[in-house]
């Protein structure tokens, strides 16, 4: 994955799946990840779509209806992520967080990224 992020915020580990518009990306913790780290490890996760392989800074903007559903208790995870609106270097995602072994849905919620301009 094209993430300038290193450990230990670098959660987004590997992509399982991208196809169309919908990714599915498996995310490690180093101890059981609160809401916050699960909208990071998401965020991180939309890079699954990137059109380069270049790391490129990508930018947390926008955040809404951010759901923790049940406390995550494994240290991995999968990301479901869906890119819903692109506009130019910004674009809107949904995802779902599950944790690996369970399948239990653990946050919820819709994030906006923009990706830096690079000249």
């Amino acid at each position: 994955m094209n993430l300038p992020h290193l450990p230990p915020i670098r959660f987004a580990k590997e992509i399982l799946t991208c196809k169309d518009k919908t990714a599915t990306i498996v995310c490690e913790f180093p101890y059981p990840p609160t809401l916050p780290m699960l909208t990071e490890a998401a965020a991180q996760a939309s890079s699954a779509f990137a059109q380069t392989h270049l790391p490129k800074n990508g930018f947390l903007v926008l955040m809404k209806d951010i759901s923790l559903h049940v406390k995550a208790q494994s240290l991995t995870c999968k990301v479901v992520i869906e890119e819903r609106l692109s506009f130019g270097n910004s674009s809107e995602f949904y995802f779902e967080v599950f944790e690996e072994a369970s399948e239990v849905m653990s946050a919820s919620g819709i994030f906006m990224v923009m990706l830096e301009v690079v000249p």
